[in-house]
């Protein structure tokens, strides 16, 4: 798939007319990353927005512990950066392959330069910054109100969702994920979280293969996740 065929298909890029797609592709360039390699860090400057084109990234924050915190998953098809291109402060967060990945990218100044000519271009940005703050907002929500089970099938789910394989056995996340991560993005402790996951293993809602988790039982982590 070419670059304009992976730009029109976003959201983003809806409505934008056939004589002015040339223009809106010629800006975008392509980067290649190594798996484990920094896209951009946490508080740099925004120097461009990332679109990706193959593979899998992940978005992580700095707790004041020192503990690398995973905020997102991105895949194909997916916007990077686009808080801080917009807002003009640092990135949020460091963007970090979680394989060999392909990006699109756009300098700040030209991003910019499609809001001001392309009105349909800025609407779809709003909506997509809306949707972060949305997210966000029940991320809060989660934190206060749910059960921890509820928090961790949640997350377990959404991971599958964004850096999911599908196997025969189960939807495998493709990250490495420790307790310790699932402890730190819903909000509790390790020990927490060890039992937990011990209770889906049991449960047989969930295994492991190979190191990675495999999500067995989709439907019935859904009704957790769902429950309350």
């Amino acid at each position: 798939m070419d670059r304009r065929d992976i730009l029109a298909a976003l959201p983003v890029f809806a409505g934008i007319s056939e004589r002015d797609w040339e223009k809106v592709a010629d800006l975008f360039s392509e980067r290649q990353y190594r798996k484990d390699d920094y896209i951009f860090l946490e508080g740099g400057a925004p120097e461009a927005l990332f679109v990706v084109k193959t593979g899998k990234v992940k978005v992580l924050r700095h707790s004041t512990d020192g503990k690398d915190v995973v905020l997102r998953v991105a895949s194909p098809g997916q916007l990077l950066g686009t808080v801080a291109v917009f807002d003009g402060g640092g990135y949020p967060g460091t963007a970090q392959a979680i394989e060999d990945c392909s990006m699109l990218v756009i300098a700040r100044n030209d991003c910019l330069t499609l809001v001001t000519r392309f009105p349909v271009f800025a609407l779809s940005v709003i909506a997509d910054l809306g949707g972060r703050l949305r997210s966000s907002a029940e991320q809060i929500r989660s934190l206060a109100v749910e059960r921890v089970e509820q928090r961790i099938a949640r997350v377990l789910l959404k991971l599958g969702a964004s850096a999911g394989s599908d196997l025969p056995e189960g939807r495998v996340i493709e990250m490495p994920l420790t307790r310790q991560d699932v402890a730190d993005m819903t909000g509790t402790t390790v020990e927490t979280a060890i039992r937990v996951m011990s209770k889906f293993r049991r449960a047989e809602l969930i295994r492991t293969r190979r190191g990675k988790v495999v999500l067995v039982e989709l439907d019935a982590l859904q009704e957790i996740a769902d429950s309350g």
